[in-house]
């Protein structure tokens, strides 16, 4: 793998403990049965309860990835938080979770790529740790769509959930995260946005035009996960792992059909039982590779995330 900064030593996730069937929502919006299930891959779709703050969520999550990686919270020396679903514009969110898992010393701050913000938070991680500014980042991802979700919109419905995911990021002598290929799209960016609000409504929900969405992405982010793998200076033989943005079970059935790699290649995907959870949705489906054992530490994987901006980033990354 070409050279980079830092490895994956942890990763944690929280998944609340809310659940919305797509049998629910085919009876509210009068659909035949299992016809959301059939367009969109998604069996059941993560709910917060009111509970479920995002720091909250984000702390259970950092707390595992921290055990697993046997650092200890006192030892980070920085904190991203990636979440592209916060109402609370005004506050620094890492600031909080720092406080709440007694990483008392860490910088911190917050990331909002979309639904890439995760493989950005690496990213920056990596970077980071080259610059002799940190040696132990913890990038976390933490989203309450059900927040900015119309519940009378049936596009967004019933694609979205609510979940947390972390990873703790070390300096290593073998560094294990690859160079990132990533890129913005703005005239994207009317795809998916806050619509105006509603009469009554408390908030701006969330407006997304599918079909663009998944059309552009469909076209553009085969090419750019096989650039990713010529960044590391792998082919899909040293893969082991493939884990995109858990969009649509259907995108990325498409995209696989695309790229074809090879039958070793594990596809991750968690979107059947998780929904889309946005930034959490690639920290949540390394996740379920890694609990069953179907992928071991050391193992490669390419990680593509992408969403609302439009923006994309993607690496190759040894496993933890």
């Amino acid at each position: 793998m070409a050279r980079g900064a830092g490895r994956l030593t942890g990763i944690g996730v929280y998944r609340p403990g809310g659940l919305l069937t797509s049998a629910e929502l085919d009876t509210r919006f009068g659909h035949e049965e299992g016809w959301i299930e059939q367009i969109t891959g998604i069996r059941t779709r993560l709910k917060a309860d009111p509970d479920d703050t995002f720091v909250e969520m984000a702390a259970q999550a950092a707390d595992k990835a921290l055990a697993h990686a046997g650092v200890l919270a006192e030892d980070l020396d920085c904190v991203l938080f990636s979440s592209a679903s916060s109402v609370g514009q005004a506050s620094c969110r890492a600031a909080s979770l720092t406080h709440r898992i007694g990483a008392g010393r860490a910088g911190g701050f917050d990331v909002n790529g979309g639904c890439a913000g995760f493989s950005y938070g690496l990213t920056l991680a990596s970077g980071l740790i080259a610059a002799q500014q940190a040696r132990q980042i913890l990038v976390v991802a933490a989203e309450r769509l059900s927040d900015i979700t119309d519940p009378d919109d049936c596009g967004t419905v019933m694609i979205f959930g609510d979940a947390a995911g972390a990873a703790v990021v070390s300096a290593a002598e073998h560094p294990g995260i690859g160079p990132a290929v990533w890129g913005t799209h703005g005239p994207g960016e009317p795809w998916m946005t806050s619509a105006p609000p509603k009469p009554g409504a408390a908030r701006p929900y969330m407006h997304m035009d599918g079909t663009r969405v998944v059309r552009w992405f469909g076209s553009h982010m085969p090419q750019v996960a096989q650039e990713a793998l010529d960044a590391a200076g792998l082919t899909w033989d040293d893969i082991d792992a493939f884990v995109p943005h858990q969009c649509n079970g259907r995108l990325i059935d498409a995209m696989v059909r695309r790229l074809r790699p090879p039958e070793h290649v594990a596809i991750a995907r968690s979107i059947v039982t998780d929904g889309n959870t946005s930034s959490a949705s690639i920290p949540l489906a390394l996740e379920s590779l890694l609990a069953p054992a179907t992928v071991r530490p050391g193992d490669k994987a390419l990680l593509l995330g992408f969403g609302a901006g439009l923006t994309w980033c993607a690496q190759v990354v040894e496993l933890p």
